[in-house]
């Protein structure tokens, strides 16, 4: 990919507040990962953060450890790549790669460890990029806006084939304005992938062992209106902790959750309703139980935490199984009366062996300022679909209480389940949030002078593996033989670990 770029490494950057005495001491005693966060100014953030393990003062450290303009637009999304499986002696992220896009249609990619560019992709289809997934460490998966799903292997970056969505069908008297895909999500196993695009009520299936599409669901009209909106496009599309109870679809004021069989199991609206940005899932122990969880971001500043409950056999007098009911167990918000909308949001587990259930929270608001809260799920009791473990709620929160008597508010800064250990204002505008493990061996911490500076070295694959459909499926299960390209679809080994 050309050769890597030389930069200057003689400025470092260090907290004010920071003295060497307290950083000698941080890194005997504290735990570390990395922020990652692009913004609407081009800048690419990277952040160390330091939290002190001691239980009775929790606090983080920020150290900024590059700063630099990375796209000639904003940066729209990023993905940074899973850690070897036979990894060793805290060396999990020595061949860590970052992926930012924007939409000046490029993929530019980055080595987290050694912090040094590698290079750009130019997708064949010259859209712009909607999401960056990275299923394995060999593998780098794109879509764009025009409905393309670009999958790379990271060893030579070169384009192993495209899958594209056809473009839905206006209504009558309507003007179709996209058909780009919003969203996509690569089961566990590495063998399917679900995929939600624009102005299309429904969730594709598309089998990675074969480069085809294996059906469509059209999302069934029982679904509310007040959930799915006035477009009723799915949003976003995730599996259910590993993909064995399903996955979930956000819509943009709720979720659907559906079983492996693509029947409804259970919807999640929040009170009062606000505009959903960010959903993922966590499966942890609770009350010596593992319980699956569902964390939702939203527009008034909430990060709302459900418990999904198990699903009960049905029983023979029952003429139809009953949809499971996802309860609130707690609602994350500062302390402060911010009440900007969490944009992103990242979960991270905690390193050690013997904390399995504590993990860190990390989220970013429209107003720039990135929060990290360390949860400890212990703390939480769950007794007849409500949290035990009471907190203490603020004034200045009277209204948000009185419009939602079923919400528990856990505050930041009361000891218990959750506690906000430091904020970072960035001071511009974030659009997407991630996170890592840090490397203890990693280059001292830059801060690029040559923010206008454009990579010269730019890797464009030469692949022209296109897949082009034009039949539009039903009901899910269809075999997807409208794709004209049936040499291209042949078995290409799908998307395992192996290089």
């Amino acid at each position: 990919m050309g050769q890597k770029r030389k930069r200057d490494v003689n400025v470092e950057v260090t907290s004010p507040s920071t003295t060497a005495t307290d950083l000698s001491k941080l890194s005997l005693t504290s735990t570390s990962f990395q922020i990652i966060a692009g913004s609407y100014d081009r800048v690419l953030h990277g952040l160390r953060v330091s939290i002190l393990s001691d239980n009775a003062t929790k606090s983080a450290t920020f150290t900024p450890l590059f700063l630099f303009t990375a796209h000639a637009s904003s940066i729209r999304c990023l993905a940074v790549s899973p850690p070897s499986d036979n990894s060793s002696n805290g060396s999990s992220s020595n061949k860590r790669i970052l992926a930012t896009s924007s939409p000046d249609t490029k993929i530019n990619l980055y080595h987290l460890h050694t912090r040094t560019n590698l290079g750009t992709l130019a997708p064949p289809s010259a859209s712009p990029t909607t999401s960056l997934v990275f299923p394995s460490k060999s593998t780098l998966i794109s879509t764009d806006e025009a409905g393309y799903i670009h999958i790379f292997r990271t060893r030579d970056w070169s384009l192993l084939t495209s899958l594209h969505c056809p473009t839905p069908k206006p209504k009558p008297s309507a003007i179709l304005q996209g058909g780009g895909v919003n969203s996509l999500a690569v089961h566990p196993s590495g063998k399917l992938a679900l995929s939600v695009s624009k102005d299309e009520r429904a969730v594709r299936m598309w089998n990675l062992m074969t480069g085809r599409k294996a059906g469509v669901l059209v999302f069934p009209k029982t679904i509310p209106r007040l959930i799915t909106g006035v477009n009723g496009e799915g949003v976003k599309v995730n599996w259910r902790p590993e993909g064995k109870e399903g996955y979930a679809v956000m819509f943009e004021r709720g979720v659907v959750l559906f079983g492996v069989d693509s029947t409804v199991k259970g919807k999640i609206s929040t009170t009062p309703v606000s505009k959903l940005h960010q959903i993922k899932f966590l499966e942890t122990e609770i009350d010596s139980e593992m319980q699956e969880l569902c964390l939702l971001a939203t527009e008034d500043g909430r990060v709302v935490v459900y418990l999904i409950p198990q699903e009960s056999e049905p029983s023979a007098e029952a003429e139809e199984e009953e949809e499971i009911k996802p309860f609130v167990i707690a609602t994350i918000v500062p302390s402060s009366s911010d009440k900007s909308r969490i944009k992103d949001f990242d979960i991270l587990a905690h390193p050690s062996s013997d904390q399995k259930s504590r993990y860190f929270l990390t989220t970013a608001n429209s107003e720039g300022i990135i929060r990290v809260y360390s949860l400890d799920f212990t703390k939480l009791h769950v007794k007849d679909g409500i949290s035990a473990k009471k907190q203490r709620i603020n004034k200045d929160d009277q209204p948000n209480r009185d419009s939602d008597k079923s919400t528990e508010k856990i505050q930041a800064g009361d000891d218990g389940f959750a506690h906000m250990t430091g904020e970072y204002d960035t001071n511009r505008r974030i659009t997407c949030l991630t996170t890592a493990e840090v490397e203890e061996s990693a280059p001292g911490i830059i801060k690029e002078r040559d923010e206008d500076e454009e990579n010269s070295d730019e890797r464009e694959s030469d692949s022209e593996g296109e897949d082009e459909e034009d039949g539009d499926d039903d009901e899910m299960g269809e075999d997807g033989d409208g794709n004209e390209n049936g040499d291209e679809e042949e078995e290409w080994g799908g998307i395992g670990d192996s290089e």
